[in-house]
C-alpha cells in the first residue's frame, strides 16, 4: 500500500497574510501620495520705482508788511532804517523723499510809485527758526536776493513736514522812498537732489 499524504493547511502568520485589493489599494495610495509630495515654488518680484518728490507750502500774511501810517510808527521805522515783518511772517512747509535744497529769488523788480526805482537789495530775508537742515548763504541773518536762485537751506535725507519762518525786511529811506504803493515778490523752491 503506497503511503498516503495528508496535505496540511500552511498556517502563515496574521502579517504575512496578503489581500489582493488592500495591494491595490495600498499601491493607489503610495501614487497619491507621491504626487502630492511634489512641490512647486514660483516667486514673482513687486518693483517700485520711487521717485524723488518734494512738496513746498507758503503760508503766512505779509499784508501788513509795508503799510507804514503817518501815526509816529512809519516815522519810527523810517529812523531805524527798515520795516521788518514777525517773525513768522511767511511759513514754509517742507515734504521730500531724499536729499534737497530750498532757494529763493526775486521774481522781478519792485513795482514802485512812477519815476522811482527802488532798489531790489532794499528787500532782504532770513530764517527766523532752526529748521531741521543746514543753513546755507548766510541766511540765518538777513540777506539780499537776486533774481537767480540763492540756496538758503539744504539737507542730505528726506522727511516732514519741515517748518521755515521767513523774516522779511524792507531797508527805508527819507531821501529816495517816495510816497506811493510798492511790492516786490519772492520766489521760493524746493528742488530734490538724487545723490
Amino acid at each position: 500500500m503506497a503511503p498516503t499524504f495528508a496535505r496540511t493547511a500552511q498556517h502563515r502568520p496574521a502579517a504575512w497574510r496578503v489581500n489582493p485589493a488592500a495591494v491595490l489599494v495600498l499601491f493607489a495610495l503610495l501614487g497619491t501620495s507621491s504626487a502630492a509630495s511634489a512641490e512647486v515654488i514660483k516667486r514673482s518680484s513687486v518693483i517700485v520705482n520711487m521717485p524723488q518728490l518734494a512738496v513746498l507750502e507758503i503760508s503766512g500774511d505779509l499784508t501788513g508788511l509795508l503799510s507804514l501810517s503817518p501815526d509816529g510808527l512809519g516815522e519810527a521805522a523810517y529812523e531805524t532804517g527798515y520795516v521788518s515783518s514777525t517773525p513768522a511772517a511767511t511759513v514754509l512747509t517742507l515734504n521730500v523723499t531724499g536729499a534737497w535744497d530750498l532757494s529763493a529769488r526775486l521774481a522781478g523788480a519792485w513795482t514802485c510809485p512812477p519815476a522811482y526805482n527802488k532798489d531790489e537789495t532794499d528787500l532782504e530775508v532770513r530764517i527766523s527758526n532752526t529748521p531741521v537742515g543746514d543753513i546755507q548763504s548766510g541766511a540765518e541773518d538777513f540777506i539780499s536776493l537776486g533774481t537767480t536762485d540763492t540756496s538758503i537751506l539744504s539737507g542730505t535725507f528726506g522727511g516732514g513736514p519741515n517748518v521755515v519762518y521767513i523774516q522779511t525786511k524792507v531797508l527805508l529811506d527819507w531821501a529816495r522812498d517816495v510816497p506811493g504803493d510798492y511790492s516786490i515778490s519772492v520766489t521760493y523752491t524746493l528742488v530734490g537732489e538724487l545723490l
